[in-house]
């Protein structure tokens, strides 16, 4: 009697204590403190900082020449003056309550020669003095991106969540029983309310779910590529040792650990409740992870890398099975067809494989085949994307799928094709527009990216009202300046400087309303705060890394 009691008590013990204490018991102890922060605390925090820099920006913005502490060339309060990183200097959470003496700001005594050399050489020594000291901005700018990655990369590093997708509810499994099968749920899909039990879902574009943060695959296979970037990122900058050894961690703890790790597919992507298998759109979900291939080259000499000189050699089966999945699976086929932001992310995704993979003859010709399949079919001539304006979100559409074309172009550029430049021939595609029954005849093609970040920016600095598509969602301003400073450096137009200072304005005038960002002209806030970092990878010809975003 006593034995059966005892092992119903382990039982219980078993079944109630969750994944996670077991595998946190596994991190290396210097990772274990009071102040390490879980998924939850991180996003208080996150809204927290969000709204001291509301704050402080609109008092910044508020003030005037009349203000007894402001300064009459500038404008500035003097509390400001000698401030090099402005927002930037508003951390996740207080520092001071930190005592594990990671970095907070750039130290150009502490920056290692290392990366100044990897710098110079993939920038050009020239080229690189020309962009820091030419722009009076650049060193305040490199100040400010530099503390906020160092914000992130602190916090990525503090955090010790397991990181696994063997941590599903069990009510959110995917189909086939398997907890190591990666599952996500569909952004748009919502109960039948023409069904008893509510199944299967049925599609509302543009409004997202929020049932999907219920199965946290999807946030967490991006908060893996996240962290690693601004890890990285860290170590580039300070060269920190413990930024590389937890961005090993994270890459073994989600793809290679056997307890922790993902198969490789995505089968179960984008699953909409009611069905057997995922979706298409569910290919989208490993975009990003050029993020995590950027980070690993970036923290390729450290001594965390030295030490376990076979994960990459393992990464790369992991990726190579991968691939071999995408190629043979009908959703991922669907997806690489698709003539949106979904077909341009494909390319994103496989090219940034390819590369990883060391398979650059493939890449080299997929990005030659992005000329038209992806650019020039893309683009009219005006500079709207057809493909995107048809959506609901039209303009947030319109940006994302942009900043696709500009990372494929940074991708394209390094395999010595140009994509910047190309135009499609002009033709009509059929296509169902929303509110209408029948599908219409719309133009596409004839136009670069450089008229559709001009086209962005433009509509950008202007009210939103004035945007000629419908649109039920917001304005990420903020990308758009950046891509609109990047293609500054690209093209060398001279319609850029006036067209950027009145994007600026706008985006000036959203931040300081009293009441925050209007939800029509909400600003992104991923992403690194001015483009800096954007710049050098485009400068560098993606060489160092990529945007982020």
């Amino acid at each position: 009697m006593v034995v059966v009691f005892g092992l119903c008590i382990l039982c219980i013990i078993f079944t109630f204590t969750p994944y996670t204490d077991v595998a946190m018991d596994q991190l290396p102890s210097s990772w274990h403190s009071k102040t390490s922060i879980s998924l939850e605390e991180e996003a208080i925090l996150e809204e927290t900082a969000k709204e001291r820099a509301k704050s402080r920006t609109h008092l910044e913005n508020s003030s005037d020449d009349t203000s007894p502490n402001s300064n009459p060339s500038t404008g500035t309060t003097s509390d400001n003056m000698g401030e090099s990183d402005g927002n930037a200097s508003q951390g996740l959470a207080d520092e001071d309550e930190f005592h594990d003496g990671l970095p907070t700001t750039f130290d150009e005594a502490l920056f290692p020669e290392s990366s100044q050399e990897i710098l110079r050489a993939r920038i050009g020594a020239k080229a690189l003095d020309s962009y820091m000291n030419d722009d009076p901005t650049a060193i305040d700018a490199r100040a400010e991106s530099v503390a906020y990655i160092l914000r992130q990369a602190n916090t990525a590093y503090r955090n010790d969540t397991v990181y696994s997708v063997v941590i599903k509810p069990k009510s959110k499994r995917p189909p086939s029983g398997d907890i190591h099968d990666y599952t996500s749920l569909a952004r748009y899909y919502w109960k039948n309310p023409d069904t008893k039990d509510g199944l299967p879902y049925v599609r509302h574009d543009g409004k997202a779910n929020p049932d999907m943060e219920s199965v946290w695959d999807y946030r967490l296979l991006r908060k893996v590529f996240r962290d690693c970037y601004y890890m990285a990122h860290g170590y580039f900058w300070t060269g920190e040792a413990r930024y590389a050894e937890k961005i090993v961690y994270r890459v073994k703890e989600w793809f290679l650990d056997e307890a922790t790790h993902m198969n490789p597919n995505l089968k179960y992507g984008s699953l909409i409740f009611g069905t057997e298998m995922g979706r298409a759109e569910g290919v989208l979900d490993m975009f990003k992870v050029f993020a995590m291939f950027d980070a690993l080259k970036m923290i390729e000499g450290s001594a965390a890398m030295q030490a376990e000189p076979q994960m990459i050699p393992d990464l790369q089966r992991w990726f190579t099975s991968y691939l071999e999945w995408i190629d043979a699976s009908p959703e991922a086929t669907q997806e690489r067809n698709a003539h949106n932001n979904h077909g341009t992310y494909f390319t994103v995704q496989y090219i940034s494989i390819l590369e990883f993979l060391g398979r650059n003859e493939e890449a080299t010709a997929m990005a030659e085949d992005a000329k038209d399949r992806r650019v020039g079919s893309q683009i009219r001539r005006d500079g709207a994307q057809p493909h995107e304006t048809i959506r609901p979100v039209s303009y947030f559409y319109s940006t994302f799928n942009l900043q696709g074309l500009m990372l494929l172009s940074m991708q394209a550029e390094s395999h010595g094709v140009d994509l910047w430049n190309h135009k499609g021939p002009i033709e009509f595609k059929t296509m169902r527009l929303n509110g209408l029954q029948k599908p219409v005849d719309v133009e596409v093609g004839g136009g670069t990216i450089e008229d559709a970040v001009r086209y962005l920016a433009d509509y950008g600095s202007r009210d939103i009202s004035e945007w000629p598509y419908p649109d039920a969602g917001g304005r990420s301003l903020k990308d758009v300046l950046k891509m609109a400073r990047a293609a500054s450096l690209i093209y060398k137009s001279d319609f850029w400087p006036e067209l950027i200072e009145r994007l600026g304005d706008k985006l000036g005038e959203i931040v300081a309303q009293d009441e925050g960002e209007s939800e029509s002209d909400a600003v992104v806030e991923d992403g690194e705060p001015n483009g800096f970092l954007c710049e050098l990878g485009f400068l560098s010809k993606a060489s160092l890394w990529h945007c982020y975003r």
